[in-house]
């Protein structure tokens, strides 16, 4: 007879943390509340309709709420330099519900047992906040005009910044402000402007779809085949009420174009604009959902004898992704460009006498603005000449995936002992990496100098060889420059700027080059000659060249996540365990590995998610040859040690220890469990970041180990370095002369990964003992040690290290890896 099993279940989390004043609505009360709260509910069933065949199917509903309520007025002045006396949290409103629905009938057949499986997954993400709502003002002591600022006599000038900024908060100075405006699109080719205040609201959603069929065929008594096949197919997520833009351009095709015409000596440009887009708007949406999207699978088991088995797998595994993209494009790309703005008076405006005064932290004051822009009409133009750094979109994408296989053998040796040897690999395609869609090209002479990276080069070689001034290593002097042919050809209008008769490259060498190697970088250099307008007859200048030939005109970066990246591990894992006897459970086990990729990045990452300061390698460095970045894996581990156990201590009644001992004895001394866990790896990876940008405006690049350069843990008055004094010094020093550590030139990306620092090494313990209280209860004691011998390790990762070889603290550990040794004990009562 069929049956029928029927399954509910419901379960709820909820964190509140109200603070006085919060039952007023969110953004209005006199202070702030955090509502964060994770809830869903489940019902399955099962239904067995013939002894043969099982049919399971389940639903589940978990919705994820988040909510901060924030101090209001939103206007407010920022005090550089200072934390802010008062928080200045706005309003966000965050909850993503799930709904899922799964189906999976499985069918017992002769030696088949035949599964098919389906599964749906619908994903909302409503978000709402004011942050970006409210207009703002700040004692920005930079925005000033710092001819009036009254500087002390002899004051040295690596002090200015520092009097600069100390004396325009003592005097309250607000010489900036700003406007930001936000839109809501209302058709096709309009969008009108939101009041200040209004909270900016998007309602993303996509729908997930997934199918499998599998047989697992018994072929014989010791061997079992499973194969089958899954098909993933996934929707662009789209703005339910038509709140999304993208680029009209082909952005994938775009980029590349730029390349390859520049490879030809022909400069490609063209102005980008946005429109409304996604199934709201009736048009294409980010990107094209990939229907292609089958993964086959295929493994065996095989036990040639009762203690040995054989056993083998491999298929194709999809991601899931695009939720992070979407979430990323909608606060730091389209939130920035075309669905909202900002205005802020011109820098230079107020000296530090007549700028307006600090009365108040929400008080705003009467700067005039630039005239609000008018409400967008599409398709929409970020502003050429702007040369913004912005987010992106590749409207290329890929579903990521993987390849994964294993071979492995296993064996059963006398007195219990099992040891398992066996291959891992996985090799990653089409991973999501960090690109710069408007990087500067390397533009090819049509002359025939060559092209740009390897001139470059020429040139910034030059910059190391020549000589410094005395005290001052990265200012160097070189009057002898031979003159390059790709300057002279490229930037004719650098001639005879510093004297008559002066050649291009020269010039170059002098006014761009050689003042900016050590800091800003080539990138930097070339945005001067061939951008901003610096130089007489250059872009930007009245009568100059009417074309970037470098640059995009209205980005100076434009990243964006695209499907370039792979990665590949293999790993050899050896293990032996040896089941419970005598009281005693172990595992040992050994892994010896490599992780290779491009970048080991997460979906949710960003350009704007990742500091300069913490000296994070975030994205590709050369846009046109990606393969420079790879390196090993930030969390590549060559060798990984652990081992486990549980030793019931053979002391009490019974016991081969004092077995004659009586009740109440055997209750304070019998009974009790040893437990423990230990991992030790090799040192985790880390580069060494070079002070500029040689070949991407926003992103500094990596340096090369050419002398040798080691590790050696040490502390130095007290303070953890990655490397001992004379290494530090040598290369602090080196990096103006090109050894022992050389940064790059235009062009190259570095070393990535090429030095290791700190692993991981840690021993938990735990001791217990349970006491029975009859048939109704139990007793259990547990003390628990976790980093039993209090060792120290130290983080090299960007947060932890500080790893710019341009920072007065190169090499310094600034955060533990390991935790300090810690002790808990627990009493529970079972019943």
């Amino acid at each position: 007879m069929p049956t029928s099993n029927h399954h509910l279940f419901v379960r709820g989390n909820l964190q509140k943390d109200t603070a006085a004043g919060a039952e007023n609505l969110p953004g209005q009360g006199a202070s702030t509340f955090y509502d964060d709260n994770t809830k869903g509910i489940a019902a399955g069933h099962t239904w067995t309709p013939t002894i043969h065949i099982v049919n399971d199917a389940r639903y589940a509903y978990i919705r994820q709420g988040y909510q901060t309520g924030g101090i209001a007025p939103g206007n407010w002045v920022d005090i550089y330099g200072l934390t802010q006396p008062t928080a200045q949290t706005g309003t966000t409103l965050l909850h993503v519900p799930v709904n899922n629905i799964t189906d999976t009938l499985t069918w017992n057949k002769g030696s088949h047992t035949f599964a098919f499986g389906a599964n749906w997954r619908g994903i909302t993400n409503h978000h709402s906040g004011n942050t970006a709502s409210f207009a703002g003002a700040s004692t920005t002591y930079q925005y000033a005009n710092s001819l009036d600022l009254p500087t002390p006599p002899n004051m040295s000038a690596n002090f200015t910044n520092s009097w600069s900024l100390a004396w325009a908060d003592l005097m309250g100075i607000i010489p900036q402000a700003s406007q930001p405006y936000n839109y809501s699109i209302t058709s096709p080719t309009a969008a009108t402007a939101l009041p200040e205040g209004t909270p900016v609201t998007r309602n993303f959603r996509s729908n997930e779809w997934e199918g499998y069929a599998q047989d697992a065929w018994h072929l014989r008594s010791n061997l079992t085949i499973t194969y089958g096949l899954r098909y993933t197919l996934l929707q662009t997520p789209y703005e339910t009420n038509g709140q999304q833009i993208s680029y009209t351009t082909d952005m994938d095709a775009w980029y590349k174009k730029r390349e390859s015409e520049a490879q030809q000596g022909i400069i490609y440009e063209p102005t980008l604009e946005l429109a409304p887009s996604g199934k709201a708007n009736h048009a294409p949406g980010f990107w094209p959902a990939q229907k292609t999207n089958f993964a086959p699978r295929l493994g065996f088991v095989w036990a040639p004898t009762a203690k040995t088995s054989v056993r083998a797998s491999g298929g194709m595994y999809y991601d899931h992704y695009g939720e992070s993209i979407v979430n990323t494009w909608d606060t730091s790309g389209q939130s920035e460009i075309g669905l909202a703005a900002e205005v802020t008076n011109a820098a230079g405006q107020y000296g530090f006498e007549e700028a307006p005064r600090f009365t108040g932290p929400h008080d705003i004051p009467d700067i005039p603005l630039p005239a609000p822009p008018a409400s967008p009409t599409y398709p929409f133009a970020p502003e050429v000449g702007n040369y913004g750094i912005n987010w992106g979109m590749d409207n290329h994408l890929k579903t990521p995936y993987a390849y994964s296989f294993n071979l492995s053998f296993q064996h059963q040796f006398p007195a219990g002992f099992t040891f398992e040897e066996a291959y891992v690999g996985r090799l990653g395609r089409h991973l999501l990496q960090q690109i710069d869609q408007a990087e500067p090209v390397d533009y090819v002479d049509p002359q025939g100098g060559g092209d740009y990276f390897g001139n470059a080069a020429i040139l910034s070689r030059e910059v190391d060889e020549s000589a410094a001034v005395p005290g001052h290593p990265n200012e160097k002097v070189n009057n002898n420059i031979q003159a390059i042919p790709y300057f002279e050809h490229v930037f004719p209008y650098m001639k005879n700027i510093d004297y008559q008769g002066e050649s291009a490259t020269q010039s170059v060498f002098n006014n761009a080059w050689a003042p900016f190697r050590y800091n800003n970088g080539e990138t930097f250099s070339l945005i001067l000659m061939d951008a901003f307008g610096v130089f007489p007859g250059s872009p930007g200048t009245p009568g100059g060249a009417p074309q970037s030939t470098f640059w995009n005109n209205q980005f100076a970066s434009l990243y964006a996540l695209s499907s370039i990246g792979n990665s590949s591990y293999n790993a050899l894992q050896f293990t032996l365990r040896h089941p419970a006897s005598h009281g005693l459970t172990v595992d040992l086990s050994y892994t010896f590995s490599k992780s290779l990729d491009l970048g080991s990045e997460t979906e949710r990452a960003s350009v704007f998610t990742n500091s300069d300061d913490a000296y994070t390698n975030f994205g590709i460095q050369n846009t046109w040859n990606p393969k420079l970045n790879k390196g090993v894996s930030d969390f590549d581990t060559r060798s990984l040690v652990s081992g486990d156990w549980v030793y019931a201590l053979p002391v009490g009644r019974g016991k081969a220890a004092l077995s004659g001992l009586n009740r109440v004895g055997d209750a304070f001394l019998g009974g009790w469990q040893f437990a423990g866990l230990t991992r030790w790896t090799s040192g985790l990876p880390f580069s060494l970041e070079s002070p500029a940008f040689p070949t991407n405006y926003e992103n500094p690049a990596m340096t090369f180990n050419v002398g040798g350069v080691r590790t050696h843990r040490n502390f130095q008055s007290g303070i953890p370095h990655v490397f001992d004094a004379a290494t530090t010094a040598a290369i602090g020093n080196g990096i103006y002369t090109g050894s022992p550590i050389r940064l790059p030139y235009a062009g190259e990306a570095g070393s990535r990964n090429a030095f290791r620092g700190d692993g991981y090494f840690d021993i938990d313990s735990s001791l217990a003992k349970t006491w029975g209280l009859g048939d109704w209860a139990k007793l259990k004691f547990v003390a628990e040690a976790y980093n039993i011998t209090n060792s120290v390790r130290f983080d090299p990762s960007p947060n932890g290290l500080t790893a710019g070889t341009g920072s007065a603290t190169l090499g310094t550990y600034n955060t533990p890896l390991s935790t300090y040794r810690r002790m808990q004990f627990g009493l529970r009562l079972d019943f």
